[in-house]
């Protein structure tokens, strides 16, 4: 193994306190059992990202038989070159193992090598780029619903380093949904109302109630996801779902953002930029936006993009810089932790994006190395009572007026099949409330 930057820089990352539940896996870096969420198992690989060719933000939905591919692509900043393997395993709605055997949902092989790497260019902090597309000449896929890309080392499926969630989809029922302001006086204010019908004029469900899953996720998290709705009313060929309170989410806020993909100057919310053996990225000092009225600006649901400004393939020339965060807090800390939440943090609540209170500056820190690019992100806390989703709303407050996009997909379990179809798929945005 080759230290291609220091350990110590890393370990910085980790930060301190048990996390459990929903909202997190413990540690983000660490060997274990397999897991069937978005995780990284072994020190050193970043920007993990995983989305539809061509859309690099795009939510990891394909449709089957279509031609369509997804991107998958990750940095080893440790070794020059690792061999790496992949496999991808069918998952029923729950996210957990069908019955179906390798062979009956992959055609071709059921394992291969990532062959495709490129090593950085003039990056202060080297590494190999990694990438491969699915599906390909090896694995191709002949089932629909939801799949588990599993990357692992020496030949050793038990020893995983990468676990990424996506999804294979059937167009057989189409998804028209409306988002609007609640009619709930208690929620009008804060939340968003999603009211959708599955039409399915052509295909035959048996029994809506009870084979027929429907999931609805907010800006593709999965923390906060709807799962449990059924129709409120059956009519020929459609099921309406059509609810006052039961299909609502917290609104939330516009995500507040950073662009560094050019480090030789400063541009919006960035502050100030030094560079020494590493380039060190000081953003604009924060403050919570719970007392504050809506503003609206152009985000992108909390995602973000890599990219170097003066370079042309951003995935190899980007370099990676230790950014500070900044969270004003004079009153000092809150009993409860405090995150930097987004696709940075694969949506969850990590160890590593925990961030620290400075009684002397009287604000919350933290450090983080992240690859050149535009960033989107919150601050979070875990929620102080069983709720759904992690707690955006003390720090960042919600409004009915903000603009997210939702994510909905239909899931059928035949009668007498061994696994759930996704026979559905479609994605809206809030804008269409103005």
């Amino acid at each position: 193994m080759k230290p291609r930057f220091l350990l110590l820089l890393l370990g910085a990352l980790l930060a301190n306190g048990p996390l459990s539940g929903q909202y997190s896996d413990t540690p983000f870096y660490e060997n274990g059992p397999l897991r069937y969420s978005d995780h990284v198992y072994q020190q050193g690989l970043r920007s993990v990202r995983l989305s539809p060719l061509g859309a690099n933000r795009g939510f990891p939905v394909i449709a089957l038989n279509s031609g369509e591919r997804l991107l998958f692509s990750f940095d080893d900043l440790y070794e020059d070159y690792v061999e790496y393997s992949y496999t991808v395993i069918h998952c029923n709605a729950d996210w957990q193992p069908s019955d179906l055997m390798s062979s009956q949902y992959l055609a071709n092989l059921t394992n291969d090598y990532i062959t495709d790497y490129t090593y950085s260019i003039n990056a202060l902090i080297p590494y190999t780029h990694y990438r491969l597309t699915l599906p390909n000449d090896k694995i191709k896929f002949t089932k629909s619903g939801n799949y588990l890309l599993l990357v692992y080392r020496d030949g050793y499926q038990s020893q995983p380093v990468i676990t990424r969630r996506f999804m294979v989809y059937e167009e057989l029922v189409s998804v028209g949904a409306t988002v609007k302001r609640p009619n709930a006086v208690s929620l009008m204010n804060t939340h968003q109302e999603i009211d959708f019908t599955v039409n399915h004029p052509n295909y035959n469900i048996q029994n809506p109630y009870q084979d027929l899953q429907v999931h609805v996720l907010q800006n593709q998290r999965y923390d906060n996801a709807l799962t449990d709705l059924k129709p409120r009313f059956v009519q020929q060929g459609a099921l309406v779902y059509q609810y006052d309170k039961e299909n609502t989410f917290a609104g939330g806020n516009e995500f507040r953002f950073f662009d560094i993909k050019n480090l030789q100057s400063l541009s919006q919310n960035v502050r100030n930029i030094e560079r020494t053996d590493k380039f060190e990225v000081y953003l604009a000092k924060g403050r919570p936006r719970t007392s504050s009225a809506y503003s609206t600006w152009p985000d992108i649901d909390g995602q973000y993009r890599v990219r170097r400004l003066d370079a042309g393939n951003s995935e190899t020339t980007a370099d990676y810089a230790l950014v500070n965060f900044y969270l004003s807090r004079p009153e000092g800390p809150l009993p409860r932790p405090v995150y930097v939440f987004g696709e940075l943090s694969t949506w969850k609540l990590r160890p590593e994006f925990r961030m620290q209170y400075d009684q002397k500056a009287g604000a919350y820190r933290l450090q983080a190395y992240l690859k050149q690019g535009y960033y989107n992100y919150m601050y979070a806390q875990l929620p102080d009572k069983p709720a759904r989703g992690v707690d955006l709303e003390s720090l960042e407050g919600s409004h009915w007026e903000t603009q997210n996009t939702y994510q909905i997909l239909v899931y059928n379990r035949e009668l007498g099949a061994r696994y759930d179809r996704l026979v559905g798929f479609g994605a809206f945005n809030s804008q269409d409330l103005f």
